[in-house]
């Protein structure tokens, strides 16, 4: 969902240069996917490695066991999964054909089209859609009225969570009302473009930009609403297609999350450790998380330069530059 919202505001600030240009929800798919590769093996070694080590042993009572599905489960599964193969089917109906309606009506073509476009509310009813079979056949839905019960009852846990994010949220409403995460980010942004910067220069320094920024800003979408306007056409000036301007941004927008006070993950993520950790405060959190960041920073940093170097595609026809 961030990259839909995200893409839809490069499109935007891509239109003072280009009208014509459009940025798609799959235009980094190439990079993003070769990400969750790189990243996935970074962690698990980094956490297999060094976190792990740090940590004392547990001597907590909770017990994480996994149990053994029921034959009452196992036949929900089975159903969900005959509701998902349906729901494929139905949608590759819509798709695949020639004059198929959700396909782009002016080019007969995949990207973009309105099944592009409205990828979100598809996967959204995806998940509905193998869900209610699995809640009938293992009775846990029995009328309609225990759909918003269960519904209810996940968010219980959440209760800490929702205490803590209520102080958090007023901290933050005060932030944006003074407009200081705005102040900051014009003002940076003008030392980049008075600095003249181009090629790499140019999107590391929209990668540490974005890095400080995210650390005052809880909204990824807010910081690109910011900066979009200024650094994609300027990107595209250089050059550069406004895609790989977003992928420069979200690499330093997903790297530093973890550590930002304002992100609302940062509550939620002590209140889990928590749970194993009772006397766990804010610096115990980040003494542990700090690694990842960082390292992930650096990893994903060289991985972008690389990746542009090498002159890939971003995302299917999509290259770096223009």
């Amino acid at each position: 969902t961030t990259d839909v919202l995200l893409s839809g505001l490069s499109t935007e600030a891509a239109k003072a240069i280009n009208p014509a240009v459009q940025v798609s929800v799959i235009d980094n798919w190439y990079f993003m996917a070769a990400s969750v590769i790189l990243l996935t093996i970074v962690g698990a070694v980094l956490t297999d490695k060094f976190v792990e080590p740090r940590l004392p042993v547990y001597q907590g009572e909770r017990n994480e066991e996994m149990k053994k599905l029921t034959p009452e489960q196992n036949r929900g599964l089975m159903a969900s999964g005959i509701a998902a193969l349906v729901f494929i089917a139905l949608v590759a109906l819509l798709v695949v054909p020639e004059a198929a309606p959700l396909r782009n009506p002016k080019t007969g073509g995949i990207i973009p089209s309105p099944f592009i476009q409205g990828i979100v509310p598809l996967i959204i009813l995806f998940f509905f859609v193998i869900s209610v079979p699995y809640g009938m056949v293992t009775k846990q839905i029995r009328s309609a009225s225990d759909v918003p019960d269960l519904l209810v009852d996940p968010m219980k846990s959440m209760a800490g969570f929702i205490v803590m994010v209520f102080p958090l949220s007023q901290f933050v409403a005060f932030f944006n009302w003074s407009n200081m995460g705005k102040f900051m980010a014009i003002g940076l942004t003008d030392v980049l473009e008075n600095l003249g910067m181009t090629g790499i220069p140019a999107f590391l320094g929209l990668i540490f930009l974005s890095a400080l920024l995210c650390m005052f800003i809880a909204s990824g979408s807010a910081i690109w609403s910011i900066l979009a306007p200024i650094f994609v056409p300027m990107f595209m000036l250089l050059g550069f297609h406004p895609a790989f301007a977003q992928i420069v941004f979200r690499v330093a927008d997903s790297s530093v999350i973890p550590l930002a006070p304002m992100s609302p993950f940062v509550p939620l993520f002590l209140g889990f450790l928590q749970r194993y950790i009772k006397e766990a405060k804010l610096g115990t959190y980040y003494s542990l998380v700090l690694p990842y960041p960082i390292v992930f920073f650096v990893v994903w940093l060289l991985m972008l330069v690389g990746w542009y170097l090498l002159g890939l595609p971003i995302g299917p026809g999509v290259y770096p530059h223009l």
